[in-house]
């Protein structure tokens, strides 16, 4: 077993404080809440009233398995896990606090919380703290207890708001198994109900989240995303008009399909960039349904939380990608994958999740508005409408239409694809596409390499058409997209960069010409004295 040692100061008769000190390994004996270290140290549990009114100075606290410790931070590694253990613990502000008069309740506040009770970040030189060395890193401390009466206040405060947040909490846990002995209308009536009442609590008199430009939107996508002009239109419609309602029934829920390389994601990541929001991806499949060992969506929207740096707010707005979700069709490969679908019901919907982010600490996060995107290849219904996969060898767009029923007989049960709407259908790429983001897009991977010899080094890159078409040509002939355009020319000018970092080349170069030739052997080029 492993527990954090915590250093307790009192701060008044009902709050005490806890500053963590340093992992430690030992046996837990749960009955009588006690943790003896691997030293036959003896502790007691943080939140003991028996111990906090003692004159004893050092508890335990957070005690974890090796299992879970491993289990909680997705790791085969224990001491990575302890790392993020001890991470966990020393990145909060922990407190006792007694609301009844006989018990005290344990807690913890990220440091953003106490902005104003925060001296300067100290940056430590890297050292051994109990069984692992905390890397070098700024530590937030508390200002002296000279403060405390300020601090004081602060907690009394915060123990406000923890009652509100109880009986929020006690509220929704009787409407929900009220909700349970209801018919469906019915539910969906209470729950409406209740979104609208949130709703006018929280956002009065304004239903409009974000105000998009919309026009600067798409054409800074079309700038980057080269052959999808009618898909960011309809996806950027999508997610403007999400954040202009507060109505549950008016939310959608897009399903962008289309082969691999052709732009889905980085529309997605390119759009938040924009908007200047928070963005997840996640791989759809490492879900498992209720019953099965694996993921589940608190595993999302931890992962959600922790890029919308631990911030509820934004990550209730933020924009969350499924990706490979086609790879969840129930096709006879597993019997899970009903039941990851199933279990994505409700997230669809929108609902209510209490998601443990630390030991101790849950936060509360509402699907209900956040904008979630599906996306995936969906290889073989292309197939199935005789389309060609990748590119077409005439170099023409197929127009194609994907129907609910062919989404339906390619393995999705017909309750999740009524949520998926709209259906956003991605173009192949022709060979004229990614010429197009090759010399002229936004992010082409050789305006940008040339933009940075420039910067970097003084130095000109030209490449001729030779170069141009056979980068084209061996990403046609592997099917991947727009994707392996940037590693093809990145790795061809590896040997360059590294003659140019060379400090003896140094100011020596003005031009470095490619050919084709440089993409069968990367050492093949011309540099051009000054």
């Amino acid at each position: 077993m492993y527990a954090m040692l915590m250093k307790k100061i009192i701060l008044s008769n009902d709050i005490v404080i806890y500053n963590p000190i340093k992992a430690m390994k030992g046996t837990y004996n749960k009955e009588d809440d006690e943790f003896i270290d691997d030293l036959d140290n003896c502790y007691y549990e943080a939140n003991d009233v028996i111990f906090i009114q003692s004159d004893e100075e050092f508890c335990f606290a957070y005690p974890m398995t090796e299992k879970d410790l491993l289990f909680r931070y997705g790791s085969n590694n224990l001491h990575e896990s302890l790392v993020s253990y001890q991470d966990d613990v020393f990145a909060s502000f922990n407190f006792a606090v007694n609301l009844t008069g006989s018990k005290f309740d344990l807690y913890q506040l990220d440091y953003t919380e106490l902005k104003e009770l925060l001296t300067e970040p100290e940056l430590n030189n890297g050292y051994y703290n109990g069984y692992v060395k905390i890397p070098k890193k700024k530590l937030y401390m508390l200002t002296q207890l000279d403060e405390e009466e300020k601090l004081r206040k602060f907690i009394n405060e915060m123990i406000v708001k923890f009652k509100e947040l109880d009986d929020k909490v006690s509220k929704n846990k009787t409407l929900v198994d009220n909700q349970k002995n209801n018919d469906k209308d019915n539910v969906l009536k209470t729950k409406e109900e209740t979104f609208i009442q949130l709703s006018k609590e929280e956002k009065p008199n304004n239903k409009i989240r974000k105000d998009i430009d919309t026009e600067g939107l798409e054409s800074y996508l079309k700038e980057r995303i080269i052959g999808q002009d009618r898909q960011i239109e309809n996806l950027v419609t999508v997610i403007s008009e999400n954040y202009k309602t507060t109505d549950p029934h008016l939310i959608q829920r897009p399903l962008l399909m289309g082969p691999s390389g052709v732009g889905k994601t980085e529309t997605l990541k390119l759009l938040a960039e924009y908007l200047q929001i928070p963005f997840t991806r996640y791989s759809t499949p490492t879900l498992s349904g209720s019953g099965y060992v694996g993921k589940n969506i608190e595993d999302i929207l931890k992962l959600a939380y922790k890029n919308s740096s631990n911030n509820v707010n934004l990550c209730n707005e933020s924009l969350i990608f499924l990706d490979e979700f086609d790879k969840i069709a129930e096709r006879g490969r597993d019997v899970s994958d009903e039941a990851v679908q199933n279990l994505l019901l409700n997230f669809l919907d929108g609902t209510i999740y209490d998601v443990e982010v630390s030991y101790g600490r849950t936060i509360r996060l509402d699907t209900t508005l956040m904008n979630i995107v599906m996306g995936g290849a969906f290889v073989d219904i292309l197939k199935d409408k005789n389309k060609k996969l990748g590119f077409s060898s005439s170099n023409v767009k197929d127009e194609l239409k994907v129907t609910d029923k062919d989404i339906i007989d390619y393995g999705f049960i017909p309750e999740i694809v009524g949520r998926c709407n709209p259906k956003i259908m991605y173009n192949n790429l022709t060979k004229d596409d990614l010429k197009k983001i090759l010399l002229k897009g936004k992010l082409s991977p050789i305006l940008l390499k040339q933009q940075f010899y420039k910067e970097i080094y003084d130095v000109s890159l030209k490449c001729d058409d030779s170069y141009v078409d056979e980068v084209l040509n061996i990403s046609l002939d592997n099917g991947t997209g727009a994707r392996e355009l940037k590693q093809i020319v990145y790795n061809s000018l590896l040997d360059v960069s590294h003659t140019l970092q060379n400090k003896s080349n140094q100011n020596k170069f003005s031009e470095v010409v490619i050919d084709k030739e440089i993409l069968a052997d990367n050492k093949v080029y011309t540099l051009r004295k000054r």
